[in-house]
């Protein structure tokens, strides 16, 4: 049997309990989304339609059942702490206290009558159920439905506030990609997503819950390819332009390569003869198609063709790199005698200083040899094969006048 003292905690904390419970309720109630929902405080009901309609309508039947429930709550409890106040001191005591016990923890409260379904009677049973039930029972029960309400309401109350900022986003979007360069194609999906967008804020006051998840999969992913695309078109147009710079100065630095080329090219002609290996540079009309070739590819891309000028343009590129070789190469075959007679004269000078310092140079058949290979290397244009064998005999002769030399002296 529960003492004095036990009864007057317990009913303490059912008073704390209670009070915490009618605050919730009322708290639940007095949302938005809940006046709403249920079409309270002068707030018009929202025509709700499919999962939202399936899942709100049974929860605010269940708010009707938590205030039910909750009045019993409080009856029952007001009832217990009556008989308190009543309890005599000495004589009758335990009978009120074994009384107030059964109230708090056996089953107390009676539920509202339920009607059964006819598919789920007997002959002999009644066509009303009633339930007996314990009011800690009882207020666990409903702290559970209490939850479960609060979630639905909750969720329509995130979705209804989702729905109408990325409905009024994407009605930004779809103006905002309009206003951008988007092909036919791409703005025929903006006109359905426009469209489906409409439907969907007519769907978002009655069917929240699964207009939500409808979104997610149908308007949202089409306005991101749009945008996709446009975002690749850009970086491809940056691209180009960058490219068609790039191909600019390349034209422009050939176009000086070939001339510097077609100077050593002539420079070769005049000053050298029967060279090996001599390669003519570029013709005028292949530097000259280049240019063309990329001043058609600037056209085409200033009437918006993209994707072409992509191919042309690494097509030009390789084409110029191949001019560019080929001029490097020319340069470096046609340098190459002129570089051999400057490097010839240089030998025979130092040969010629040689000659001097072991006191030969005057010798008629050095000196002879130094004259022929000298008016070589000096004449216009020079016969390199004459002039480097005439150079290399020279050298010959003077090593060969150089030892007889250090042999008398030895």
């Amino acid at each position: 049997m529960m003492t004095v003292r036990e009864i007057d905690e317990a009913l303490e904390r059912w008073n704390t309990r209670l009070a915490a419970a009618a605050q919730n309720l009322v708290d639940l109630q007095s949302l938005p989304a809940y006046e709403r929902l249920a079409g309270t405080n002068g707030v018009p009901k929202a025509a709700l339609t499919g999962d939202t309609a399936a899942r709100v309508e049974p929860a605010i039947k269940t708010v009707s059942l938590l205030v039910q429930y909750y009045d019993l709550l409080q009856h029952t409890i007001n009832r217990a702490e009556a008989i308190r106040r009543d309890l005599p001191a000495y004589f009758g005591a335990e009978e009120k206290q074994r009384e107030i016990e059964q109230i708090l923890r056996t089953a107390s409260i009676r539920l509202p009558a339920v009607a059964i379904p006819l598919g789920q009677r007997s002959l002999l049973s009644g066509v009303e159920n009633t339930e007996c039930i314990a009011p800690e029972q009882l207020l666990n029960s409903m702290a559970q439905a209490f939850d479960s309400v609060k979630t639905v309401v909750l969720a329509c109350d995130a979705a209804w506030e989702r729905l109408g900022r990325e409905i009024d986003e994407c009605a930004e979007q779809i103006r905002t990609l309009r206003a951008q360069d988007v092909s036919a194609r791409e703005m025929a999906v903006l006109d359905s997503a426009e469209h489906l967008l409409g439907d969907m804020r007519e769907r978002a006051e009655s069917d929240p819950l699964s207009a939500s998840s409808d979104f997610d999969a149908a308007i949202a992913p089409a306005l991101n390819r749009v945008s996709e695309a446009l975002e690749a078109r850009a970086r491809l147009r940056n691209e180009i332009e960058s490219g068609l710079k790039a191909a600019e100065a390349a034209q422009g630095a050939l176009a000086q390569l070939h001339r510097e080329s077609v100077a050593v090219y002539a420079e070769v002609q005049q000053k050298v003869s029967n060279a090996a290996g001599l390669r003519a540079p570029s013709t005028e009309g292949k530097i000259q198609s280049l240019g063309e070739w990329l001043e058609r590819l600037k056209r085409k891309y200033a009437d918006g063709l993209l994707e072409p000028i992509t191919v042309g343009l690494r097509q030009w590129n390789s084409a110029a790199r191949d001019c560019v070789s080929n001029e490097r190469g020319a340069m470096a075959a046609n340098r190459a005698p002129l570089e051999l007679r400057i490097e010839l004269r240089g030998r025979l000078d130092a040969l010629k200083a040689k000659a001097r310092a072991y006191g030969v140079a005057e010798n008629p058949e050095l000196t002879r040899l130094a004259e022929e290979a000298y008016g070589l290397l000096h004449s216009r244009p020079t016969p390199m094969d004459r002039a480097e064998v005439s150079v290399s005999e020279y050298e010959r002769a003077l090593t060969e006048r150089a030892r007889l030399a250090n042999a008398r002296g030895t």
